[in-house]
């Protein structure tokens, strides 16, 4: 886990080593560099290194500028260090040489507060100001890197995983009963950094804390999720050829100057496909493979269980520069080892949780460091679903429907039936009965169906252009989900949750996504990234839209049986 940790005593006593040591000890299994911490002052810092490229070895320690007062604790992956350095008069040459904690530090030093919004990369800083006796803390956008914090009445403390904050005695160690409701009830609504730990935060992605003596921290914003003007009213041409290029540069930022191989969690879909795709050309650069590890039955299955083999395979044969690892889950056990998985994560797990950690751990025994996957092309780039079918026929495009038709039929073996039944019919309902149709369906047990009904109806539904915004800042709220990566050593970066690419995602007009009309991943309008097996409607409408609907109104009766 690539990350920062520290703490400051509000009552101006100096940090204490023995503090600083205790919480270096809990989040080293998370550091495959190592912690590396300081007392500087009232301030204690340290980082979590976990180096990816030659310049990151030289880089991975407070840094300090007299002449300002300033102490710089910084985990940051800079994209675009020529355009940031030429922004802030830095020689070529110098800019060759400079760590990206000591380029951090020459944009706050020159543009104060508003250093974040100039950053691209995943990055979580720290700024001590010696003179004012001022923290800032900073989060990258859409909150890559985790940083969570507790705030008390003599003690700020921050740290990329809560275990580091459990490490303090200052730290409460108690379960917010709200938060505790929200995960009962599949309520995503909790207000932004909110984590099951009292007294305990997550910074949201995109924000810094403030803190400074005679008045409470302050959490402001430095990136709101928008669409980059540079992108509005263009036609569909050039956004296709801006999905490939936007998107192939976040990924080829991603694998640049790399010391050890990259790795993808490969699912087959269109999201995690275009990156294996845009992978390619950067490779040959490097003299890399792409490790993907995915998840498939054993080649003798014969059951209903449906799966990803089949598409692995196409992309295998397509992509020769993949390096496929296959985890079947035979000899996997989710209880296994359950209550060290409490103790160590302070959480249960869920049913894929074993699963997840045995495509981590192929990856890392394939010896790589950065780790990839297709999270976020659903509410970005991509965001399609099971209704592109209906939207085909509601607009009378009937060669298009019949064409999809079977086309599902072939990539997901399921009857015609089954097609019309799920992914057409519930879609051309009206709206009253599709949200009463989904409030029955998300009421399963432990939260039966009389308990939902009698505690009140459900909120709209978050569809179209304003879903796509309310998911996006509902992941920014909250954890980056690195530490299961950083237990087995990797580097999580997700490339459809580069800022650039979502500013791309939310100019793109409604009606070249599926859920207003037709899908801009047709086999006529894909990106030339995608192999050809990946271009028709089978594999990319297999992974629906997620619809989120909150449960806020059964809170109050939870609790009271909690």
């Amino acid at each position: 886990m690539a990350g920062i940790f520290g703490l400051l005593r509000r009552d101006g006593s100096p940090a204490a080593r023995r503090d600083l040591a205790r919480m270096a000890q809990r989040l080293a299994p998370l550091a495959p560099g190592g912690c590396r911490s300081e007392t500087l002052g009232k301030l204690g810092g340290g980082i979590c290194h976990a180096p990816l490229r030659a310049i990151d070895r030289a880089d991975g320690v407070p840094i300090c500028d007299a002449q300002s007062g300033i102490t710089l604790i910084a985990s940051a992956r800079l994209d675009e260090r020529g355009g940031l350095g030429a922004a802030l008069g830095i020689a070529p040459a110098e800019l060759a040489r400079m760590t990206d904690s000591a380029l951090v530090l020459h944009a706050w030093l020159r543009w104060g507060e508003d250093f974040a919004s100039h950053l691209l990369s995943d990055f979580v800083v720290a700024i001590w100001d010696e003179r004012r006796r001022r923290l800032v803390l900073a989060r990258d956008p859409m909150g890559q890197r985790d940083l969570f914090y507790h705030v008390g009445r003599d003690l700020i403390a921050f740290a990329p995983d809560i275990c580091g904050l459990l490490a303090l005695a200052e730290v409460p160690r108690a379960l917010e009963d709200s938060m505790l409701c929200n995960a009962l009830t599949q309520d995503f609504t909790a207000s932004p950094g909110a984590t099951m730990f009292t007294g305990i935060q997550s910074l949201p992605g995109g924000h810094l804390l403030i803190a400074e003596p005679g008045r409470e921290p302050e959490r402001r914003s430095f990136w709101e999720p928008h669409a980059d003007p540079a992108h509005v009213g263009r036609n569909e041409a050039y956004y296709v050829e801006a999905y490939r290029a936007i998107l192939g540069d976040a990924v080829s930022t991603r694998l640049d100057g790399l010391e050890k191989p990259p790795g993808l969690l490969l699912s087959g879909g269109f999201d995690s496909s275009a990156i294996a795709g845009l992978a390619h050309e950067p490779l040959k650069q490097s003299g890399h493979r792409l490790l993907a590890a995915a998840s498939v039955m054993p080649s003798d299955y014969a059951g209903t269980i449906r799966h990803a083999g089949r598409w692995i395979d196409l992309c295998e044969r397509d992509m020769p520069w993949l390096d496929i690892r296959r985890v079947t889950r035979e000899g996997l056990d989710p209880l296994a080892d359950i209550q060290a998985w409490v103790v160590e994560r302070q959480t249960l797990p869920s049913p894929y949780s074993g699963v997840d950690n045995a495509l981590y751990g192929r990856l890392a025994s394939a010896g790589v460091g950065l780790a990839m996957d297709g999270h976020g092309g659903d509410y970005t780039l991509n965001p399609r679903g099971r209704q592109a079918l209906a939207r085909w026929l509601a607009v009378g495009d009937y060669r298009s429907f019949g064409r999809e038709l079977l086309a599902a039929r072939r990539t997901t073996q399921r009857s015609i039936a089954s097609l019309l039944r799920h992914d057409v019919a519930p879609y051309l309902l009206p709206a009253p009965l599709r949200r009463w149709a989904a409030a029955r369906q998300r009421a399963k047990p432990p939260v039966q169906h009389s308990f939902i009904e009698s505690a009140g109806s459900a909120p709209p539904d978050r569809e179209g252009r304003a879903g796509l915004f309310w998911a996006i800042d509902l992941v920014r709220r909250g954890s980056g989900s690195t530490t299961g990566f950083a237990r087995q050593g990797l580097t999580l970066s997700r490339p459809f949750h580069d800022r650039r690419v979502v500013e791309l995602a939310l100019a793109i007009p409604p009606d070249l996504c599926p859920q207003r009309s037709r899908p801009v991943s047709r086999a006529d309008r894909t990106p030339k990234c995608i192999p050809p097996s990946f271009s028709g409607a089978g594999a990319p409408m297999m992974i629906p839209f997620p619809i989120f609907r909150p449960r806020s109104t059964v809170r109050a009766h939870l609790l009271t049986i909690v």
